[in-house]
C-alpha cells in the first residue's frame, strides 16, 4: 500500500496531534506520545479497539485545521482508516500511516479480476498462481489504490 511506512516519524510544528491505532499500533506510537507529553503539546488518542467505526469517523471529522494524524494498525484496519481519512480530506502532508505486523500482499489477476493474497515477501518480478483461475502471474510494480492491489501480469500461458 503506497504512503504507508513501518515506523512513525515525528512531525514538529503542528497545532494538535491525533494518535489513532489498534492496541499494537498505539504501542508503536509510544515514542511520538513521549515527545508530545514531554513538550506539553496538544494531542489525543483514538483507540480503534475500544471505539466503534462511526465514533472514530466522528472524531476524525471534528479535527480542526493544523491537526496532524498518526494512524498505526494492522493491514485491514489500517486500510479502513486510511480510506476514511482521505475521504475527510487529510492530505499526505497531514497524516502518517504506519503498518504494524505482517501484511499480505494483494495481487490483481489481469484475466479473471480476482485478488489473490500472498505473503509480503513476494517481490516484483516473482511469480504466483492466481487462486481463482490458476493463471501464472508476475508481480508488477503497478499499484492500484482503488483495488488496493498490485497488478499481476501474465507470466506464462
Amino acid at each position: 500500500m503506497n504512503g504507508i511506512t513501518n515506523e512513525p516519524v515525528f512531525q514538529p510544528g503542528k497545532r494538535h496531534y491525533v494518535l489513532c491505532g489498534d492496541e499494537e499500533g498505539l504501542d508503536s506510537l509510544n515514542p511520538i506520545k513521549l515527545i508530545l507529553s514531554n513538550e506539553k503539546m496538544s494531542f489525543e488518542e483514538i483507540h480503534l479497539f475500544l471505539e466503534s467505526p462511526s465514533e472514530v469517523d466522528k472524531k476524525l471529522e471534528r479535527q480542526k485545521m493544523g491537526t496532524y494524524l498518526y494512524v498505526a494498525a494492522e493491514g485491514k484496519m489500517l486500510r479502513k482508516v486510511v480510506s476514511t481519512a482521505k475521504k475527510l480530506g487529510y492530505s499526505s502532508e497531514e497524516a502518517q500511516y504506519i503498518r504494524v505486523g505482517e501484511e499480505e500482499k494483494r495481487i490483481f489477476c489481469c484475466r479473471c479480476y480476482v485478488i489473490s493474497r500472498v505473503n509480503n515477501t513476494l517481490n516484483i518480478g516473482e511469480h504466483i498462481n492466481c487462486t481463482a483461475c490458476s493463471l501464472k502471474l508476475e508481480l508488477s510494480d503497478h499499484y492500484s489504490p482503488i483495488k488496493d492491489a498490485y497488478l499481476g501480469y501474465v507470466a506464462q500461458i
